[in-house]
């Protein structure tokens, strides 16, 4: 059915000026929403430590002194090893957080302050 007028539509849907909404319509139009995911301090901290740790590892690597480094054998393996899965999944993580965008904002939250750490510790 087409409707011309706009006084025609507030007819066909029954409305009043006076009518307030139902307890059920405000809660339906609450719940569209998506909630607001709220930034906290710990996930840049984690995001910090993290980077942390991967920044040491990835520097020990080159380190001839250090218990991972090149000359270490099977620790140096291991632990070279580890920091390098750390960095694949550290740039994984800020990839995946940039291709979500604003969906994932705690994500971005964490993998932007962990890439940070790893690329300060990496050029000092």
């Amino acid at each position: 059915m087409y409707i011309n007028s706009f006084d025609e539509r507030l007819e066909r849907i029954d409305w009043q000026p006076s009518a307030v909404p139902t307890r059920h319509m405000i809660d339906s139009v609450l719940a569209s929403r998506l909630p607001v995911q709220p930034r906290s301090a710990m996930l840049s901290l984690a995001g910090a430590v993290t980077g942390i740790l991967i920044g040491v590892g990835l520097k020990g690597m080159t380190v001839a002194d250090s218990p991972w480094g090149p000359d270490a054998g099977l620790a140096g393996l291991a632990g070279s090893g580890l920091a390098v899965a750390g960095l694949t999944v550290s740039v994984a993580a800020a990839l995946l957080a940039a291709a979500k965008g604003s969906k994932a904002p705690r994500l971005m939250q964490f993998a932007s302050i962990n890439l940070l750490m790893i690329s300060v510790l990496l050029l000092s």
